[in-house]
Parts: structure tokens; C-alpha cells; sequence
């Protein structure tokens, strides 16, 4: 039974379909965002490179003997 109504119902919605709507903006523009879009999440990490060598192991903050 479902076999049967699966085509009719497929048909009937193809049939039904709306044209095709126009891109916001040209197609390149989306490469562009999203290569855009990387470089910024590339720029923020570059950002924060080495910051977890900066952080002193636990026990060694107090081990510097000439600072208070």
C-alpha cells in the first residue's frame, strides 16, 4: 500500500513546487564570507598561541626566592 501512495504523493509535491528563488547575493560573495569568517577564527587563535606556557605549574608560583 505504501509502495503505491509513495510516487502519487512524490508527484504531487514536485508538481506543486515553487520556482526557484534568487541568491541573496552572487555566489562568490559566500566563498569570500567564509574565507573571511576563517581568517578571523585563525587570527583569534593566533591570538592566544602560547598562552598555556605562560601559566606557571601548581607549586611553583611561590618557588621565586628574591620576589616576595
Amino acid at each position: 500500500m505504501s509502495a503505491s501512495v509513495l510516487p502519487v504523493l512524490v508527484s504531487g509535491f514536485a508538481s506543486a513546487e515553487e520556482p526557484p528563488r534568487a541568491l541573496p547575493m552572487p555566489a562568490i560573495a559566500f566563498g569570500v564570507l567564509a574565507f573571511v569568517a576563517f581568517l578571523i577564527g585563525l587570527g583569534v587563535l593566533w591570538t592566544f598561541r602560547n598562552a598555556a606556557a605562560k601559566i606557571p605549574p601548581p607549586g611553583a608560583a611561590n618557588d621565586d626566592k628574591f620576589h616576595g
